[in-house]
């Protein structure tokens, strides 16, 4: 069973260690001799350099950032395939970056993963707000058919569904005191339903990738660069 374990940062809170690449990097390549790695990107590049983008109407809405939006902000992933929701949140407390920030653990369905060619890559976020509702498969069965699109074009290289189902969970180290609390969370008022690694030429690509997503037409599509993949 897949999972996605995020890293986070805190608005709030200035990281509580410092975590540096070189760690994160050795946490990956232990996941990969254990068999469990099945795709990781990260760091990603400053939410500065982000775009929230929105199709209303047939009008796109592009917003650069930083946003002031949700308390979380992601940094990178890993996706893991393990036996359980249990397993996975055991990884998530080995991960160094647990004593800086969190990590969220999040269930992953209809993972996909292509090998891609080395050109840039992007992460897309596709945020749920709570004004989102109404049957889901019509949306996912949209949502299939353009990374079918995408896939052919060469653009798409991961990602999946988050399903809301399997509750979420952060995990983070403070002192000597290891804390995992259970979703949903109340502070959330947006969550991640799902994700796409795409490669693009560049940010402008991106953010015209992102305009044609399904997903923009009803809620937001965060776009992120891939500042180093974690591969």
């Amino acid at each position: 069973m897949e999972f996605l374990l995020l890293i986070e940062d805190r608005r709030d809170e200035a990281p509580r260690e410092s975590v540096g690449v070189e760690e994160m990097g050795k946490f990956a390549r232990e996941l990969a001799a254990q068999g469990v790695l099945r795709g990781a990107d990260g760091p990603l590049r400053a939410e500065s350099e982000a775009a929230r983008v929105r199709v209303k109407r047939g009008v796109p809405t592009v917003v650069d950032g930083p946003f002031t939006e949700g308390r979380e902000v992601v940094s990178g992933y890993f996706v893991v395939d393990v036996p359980d929701r249990a397993a996975a949140i055991e990884l998530a407390k080995r991960c160094p970056y647990a004593r800086a920030g969190v990590i969220e653990v999040r269930a992953v369905a209809n993972g996909r993963r292509i090998e891609g060619s080395g050109a840039p890559r992007f992460v897309l976020l596709f945020l749920w707000g709570p004004e989102l509702t109404g049957p889901d498969e019509p949306r996912r069965a949209e949502m299939g058919t353009f990374h079918q699109v995408l896939a052919q074009e060469g653009k798409l290289i991961g990602g999946g569904r988050l399903p809301p189902e399997t509750p979420a969970a952060r995990v983070e180290i403070r002192g000597a005191k290891t804390i995992v609390t259970d979703g949903p969370f109340a502070e959330t008022k947006e969550i991640i339903a799902g994700f796409a690694v795409i490669q693009a030429a560049d940010r402008a690509e991106a953010i015209e990738i992102a305009k044609r997503m399904p997903h923009a037409k009803w809620d937001v599509v965060v776009v992120r660069e891939v500042a180093r993949p974690a591969r």
